[in-house]
């Protein structure tokens, strides 16, 4: 491992001695991973477990009956841009009965921003992690336009953005992707930190950096006549400000599964939420998840688009979250002081965001470092057993979704301690 030692205090009990090695070896897998985004492909090829009539969802697995709101809304859609369901009477009626079957994106390599609805034949980006050899896969970003599947909403435009990703924009990319022999991640995510991003929140140097990598494979493939895939794949690029943030969150996913089942081990290996509850992942738990109800939005600080309020908000679900088990977003909230409106509210607010998570990490990333902090590493490996015993939760940048669906802007969110306490507590029984 890099930087300061996993244990900040002296235990002799075995049982803290067990869970410190247990510990060493899941954060420093975590650390590790060399993730490199292979291609876009139509989930039903790549995805582990998907079927025609599978719609993927972010948050801690529920029955359908208790998908409300934007999320619910999603799905619905998603039904009906597949053609499983001519209208959304019959959609209701072939997902009450498991006919169309809502699963848990993480239970298949996969994570979903915000309402994370992904079918069969949408495209995702398939990230593998050079070192442990784990593929992890998310759907593509939708585009610019502030109504989408991913914040909830559903109509004819949206279908539309969501064919002309499919046909035209991913198809493209992945043509690109397969030119460059795949494209290395970490040397744009470090770079991107350096330049203000935070990697969940911001991506506007990631974007720029992504666009130039693309744009000048473009300029190979076209040989001086540029095809119209190609022209269309610039202008997606030049819109779609959050198309990293679904690279990244693959990465981090592939990265935060190899270091799952440790046994013993207390690092958090995801956390995400549906529209009711906050979930939670241990590495020496396996893949039980521990929830506990979201606090209300009215909790959320941030900002928001067009004079809106936390009146207007609703959780519709989101597992960007995964960005955070790695040290990005709001654990490293000092890397990006344009969000300081969005988050921490001033630069030295945003510094001392940062170095309080220091308190509950496990490491510093050796690859991923802030300037503000002379070059120190992002907080890397959040341990369940030191938030339980602090009381200090995870910082996390979220982006807010409107309760008629849409996106509303981006806030801090501060998760229930409560899992967090159940995961500690399940580590210390025999």
């Amino acid at each position: 491992m890099t930087g300061r030692p996993a244990t900040s205090t002296v235990h002799h009990g075995s049982g803290r001695v067990d869970r410190d090695a247990a510990n060493a070896l899941a954060v420093a897998r975590l650390t590790a991973a060399r993730p490199v985004l292979e291609t876009v492909a139509p989930a039903g090829e790549v995805v582990p477990g998907m079927t025609p009539r599978t719609v993927l969802v972010s948050g801690p697995p529920q029955p359908w009956d208790q998908y409300t709101g934007g999320q619910r809304r999603a799905v619905i859609g998603a039904a009906l841009y597949e053609g499983l369901a001519r209208d959304e009477t019959e959609a209701e009626a072939l997902l009450a009965d498991g006919t169309v079957a809502v699963r848990p994106s993480h239970d298949h390599a996969s994570v979903g921003s915000l309402t994370g609805v992904c079918t069969a034949s949408m495209p995702v980006a398939v990230v593998r992690d050079e070192t442990s050899g784990r593929r992890a896969f998310c759907r593509m970003n939708e585009g610019a336009d502030r109504a989408s599947l991913t914040f909830g909403a559903w109509d004819v435009g949206v279908g539309a953005r969501l064919r002309h990703v499919s046909e035209v924009v991913s198809p493209a990319l992945a043509e690109v992707l397969d030119h460059l022999g795949g494209l290395a991640l970490t040397p744009i995510v470090r770079r991107a930190l350096a330049m203000g991003d935070d990697l969940h929140s911001r991506h506007k140097a990631a974007a720029v950096l992504l666009r130039a990598a693309v744009l000048d494979a473009v300029l190979d493939l076209s040989r001086g006549r540029t095809a119209e895939r190609h022209r269309a794949l610039a202008a997606y690029l030049r819109s779609a400000e959050y198309l990293f943030l679904h690279f990244v969150m693959a990465a981090c996913k592939a990265a935060a599964d190899s270091a799952s089942g440790v046994p013993r081990s207390s690092l958090v290996t995801a956390m995400n939420l549906n529209g009711q509850h906050f979930g939670l992942r241990v590495s020496g738990l396996g893949d039980r998840w521990l929830t506990a109800p979201l606090p209300p939005v009215s909790t959320l600080r941030g900002r928001l688009y067009d004079g809106r309020t936390t009146d207007d908000l609703e959780y519709v679900g989101g597992e960007s979250l995964i960005t955070e088990t790695v040290g990005l977003g709001g654990m490293a909230a000092a890397a990006a002081m344009p969000l300081q409106d969005h988050s921490a509210g001033t630069p030295q607010d945003m510094i001392r965001l940062t170095e309080r998570m220091y308190r509950i990490t496990l490491d510093e990333h050796p690859e991923y470092r802030i300037p503000a902090l002379a070059f120190r590493g992002v907080p890397c490996g959040i341990d369940a057993v030191r938030v339980a015993e602090t009381g200090i939760v995870p910082a996390i940048h979220l982006g807010a979704t409107l309760r008629e669906g849409g996106h509303a802007g981006a806030v801090l969110f501060r998760p229930p301690l409560e899992p967090f306490q159940q995961a500690a507590d399940l580590l210390s029984t025999p």
